[in-house]
């Protein structure tokens, strides 16, 4: 299935009956908002930049008692009329909640700034102004691509690994998107990737090789003890390769609110991005 056709089925169900089937089938592995607006992507599509998340993170309770709120905009004539409304929505989301700079917002903008020809321009302020934060959440939302490995909310991503075989379709769904244009860099921003692509290997064949040894940052400022992780991988599918990075550190507490210690880990994972040679 493709990113455009899990979409299509989400959304579809949701108009017609509030609910959605492939949300509900996760039930063994990980409990998921099933009945609200879930996010597969946003920003732009064909952005030289993409970055992959493990999936929104909002109650799954709250999810579904939101959407009604979060849908007020859309157009409901009919199912094309509601997704058309919803790729339009988050596509555009970076400019339409621009005013709310949240800390996970600065802090991808300040992950991101070291990576050169990424496709995404933040101010040259930023982040040693907080008045730059605005202007710099709506150009990490909208200049790169962001991807959810699951789409659908929960608060805290807590897996059961016996039924880890349900998320197979989704990692082919971001491969498949991923290898649509070519892209500049592509992050995983979280160690349980390595997790997933480890079991998605051994059952499907390989197709991401992780063999590349995982790298520590040391001290990310002067007399800290904060350092950070991460590991160049390189996808396969359908004949191509692409160059990508697991960025264990991305989620740490400790970065959340210190966008130059981001800074710097965002610094030492294009280091070694940039140096890393994929086998042939």
């Amino acid at each position: 299935m493709t990113l455009d056709e899990q979409i299509s089925k989400d959304l579809s169900e949701l108009y017609a009956s509030g609910e959605i089937s492939s949300a509900k089938e996760l039930s063994p592995l990980i409990t998921v908002s099933c009945k609200g607006l879930p996010q597969h992507f946003v920003g732009d599509r064909n952005a030289k930049t993409v970055f992959v998340m493990l999936n929104p993170g909002k109650d799954a309770s709250k999810s579904d008692t939101d959407f009604s709120d979060l849908t007020t905009g859309y157009c409901r004539t009919n199912a094309k009329t509601f997704i058309e409304s919803y790729l339009r929505a988050m596509t555009e989301f970076g400019k339409d909640d621009c005013s709310h700079p949240d800390p996970f917002d600065v802090k991808q903008a300040a992950f991101l700034k070291p990576w050169k020809n990424s496709g995404i321009k933040l101010p040259t302020n930023f982040p040693q102004d907080k008045e730059s934060f605005r202007a710099a959440k709506e150009a990490v939302l909208t200049q790169k691509l962001q991807l959810e490995l699951i789409p659908y909310c929960s608060s805290t991503f807590k897996l059961n690994r016996a039924e880890i075989k349900n998320l197979f379709p989704f990692v082919e769904i971001l491969l498949d998107e991923i290898f649509k244009k070519k892209r500049t860099a592509v992050i995983f921003g979280s160690r349980l990737f390595e997790n997933v692509f480890k079991a998605y290997n051994r059952a499907k064949g390989f197709c991401i090789d992780l063999s590349a040894e995982k790298v520590n940052s040391g001290a990310l400022g002067p007399g800290m003890k904060i350092s950070g992780n991460c590991r160049p991988v390189t996808l396969c599918w359908n004949g191509k390769t692409q160059k990508a990075l697991i960025a264990h550190t991305i989620a740490s507490q400790a970065l959340c609110n210190a966008p130059h210690l981001m800074l710097a880990y965002g610094k030492f994972c294009y280091e070694q991005f940039t140096n890393f040679a994929p086998m042939p």
